[in-house]
């Protein structure tokens, strides 16, 4: 009789709460340009009244970096879930403070399967498939999918004027080290053509639902950034990280 209660109760519940595998969140990284300390990024996670999620990315430039290059670059997407898939709703890039500013806001019409885009210069239209997501709410994605038993992962991105495909490989599992402590990930690059000298590496922890702990940028020039997590709201950093083992001091015995 318990189950049978238990079965209905869950047939009457939001489908949007039943796929809530990736609990609310808030992150903080170190982000890093050739070693040298640069910035931070924050990311959160957040779910809205109406059932719908926002997913929030802003990375700024910090001390002397900042001088140099004081863009703040800030990402957001809106979405919802349908079972296991992620269905974006809208998604708005800005790029402000510095020489380049650049605005790029995105409108999901799944009725007409096309994507309203808007730059503020020349408002334009994209054809879209099934499954399109947006350059921000993939890595969400991509969280889920890692639970499955694959190796690689490819999808389709409404990434500006056209769509492309992101195709990821999974190499191996790493310790990473962390202000928040150690803890075990698995290793993922981004595959790009071969000419490309870009490339992006991403790690994800498995016990905080494959959130990725470390990001890696290399562009064609050179410049490496990373980004490294230091702060984290929403998961249990307590069982997740494991604390180095102090060392032994060594005596010398004469």
């Amino acid at each position: 009789m318990k189950l049978i209660i238990s079965l209905v109760f869950l047939s009457l519940l939001p489908q949007w709460l039943l796929a809530q595998d990736i609990p609310d969140f808030s992150a903080n990284y170190l982000v890093k340009l050739n070693g040298l300390q640069a910035g931070e990024l924050k990311r959160s996670l957040v779910t809205q009244s109406n059932g719908t999620r926002h997913f929030s990315s802003a990375t700024h430039a910090k001390g002397v970096f900042a001088f140099f290059k004081p863009d703040l670059v800030e990402e957001s997407s809106t979405f919802q879930s349908n079972g296991s898939s992620i269905i974006p709703l809208s998604y708005l890039y800005q790029r402000t403070g510095g020489k380049k500013e650049k605005y790029l806001h995105l409108d999901f019409d799944w009725q007409n399967q096309r994507v309203h885009i808007d730059d503020r210069k020349q408002p334009w239209k994209l054809n879209i498939h099934e499954n399109t997501l947006d350059k921000l709410v993939y890595q969400l994605a991509l969280m889920t999918d890692l639970g499955k038993d694959e190796t690689r992962f490819s999808y389709q991105i409404a990434d500006g004027g056209k769509l492309k495909t992101y195709n990821i490989e999974m190499l191996d599992s790493e310790i990473i080290s962390t202000p928040l402590g150690q803890i075990k990930a698995v290793k993922l690059i981004r595959l790009r053509d071969k000419s490309s000298k870009r490339q992006s590496i991403l790690w994800c922890a498995p016990e905080l639902n494959y959130l990725p702990i470390k990001l890696e940028h290399t562009e064609k020039g050179g410049a490496r950034f990373t980004a490294t997590i230091r702060r984290l709201k929403g998961f249990d950093t307590q069982l997740a990280f494991t604390k180095p083992a102090p060392k032994t001091p060594q005596i010398d015995i004469k």
